[in-house]
Formats: structure tokens, sequence, C-alpha cells
């Protein structure tokens, strides 16, 4: 017979994309204004990847770029 189902995986699911935006944001939160070639060297993510999740941090309004480098936005468009 089949593996017994009754018992739930205790190793939550997590999403890759999203724990690599985190360390993103925290990166910028320790660095200030940083390029994302030193992004890319101190998280350890591949530099394109890094470009497209500061793409999308950007669009959503969590980072800004100035300057040729990103920081955090001022004011981070956390729920109320």
């Amino acid at each position: 017979m089949g593996a017994d189902h009754s018992q739930k995986d205790s190793t939550p699911t997590l999403i890759g994309s999203v724990q690599r935006a985190l360390r993103l944001v925290e990166a910028m939160h320790a660095e200030g204004e940083v390029t994302a070639k030193r992004l890319s060297r101190v998280t350890g993510i591949p530099l394109p990847t890094v470009y497209h999740l500061l793409r999308t941090l950007s669009h959503e309004g969590y980072v800004r770029r100035e300057h040729g480098a990103f920081l955090l936005a001022e004011d981070l468009p956390l729920a109320s």
C-alpha cells in the first residue's frame, strides 16, 4: 500500500524568491545606499537575479534607485 499521509510534514514550504528578496532588503538596511554588484557580493545572490528582484521591489515601492545605487524607500508600503 501507499505511504501513511496522516502525518503532516513538519518542514514548511518556502519560496526561494521571497527569501532572496528579503535578504536584499536586509542587506540594504545594513549597507544603506548600495550598488547591485555589492548586493550580489554580500548576499551571494547572482547579479542578474539581484537586478530582477530589485526591479520588482522598486515597482512595488520598497526600493528606490539614486545615482546608480539602490536604497530602501523612506516610506515603505507596509500594511497599516
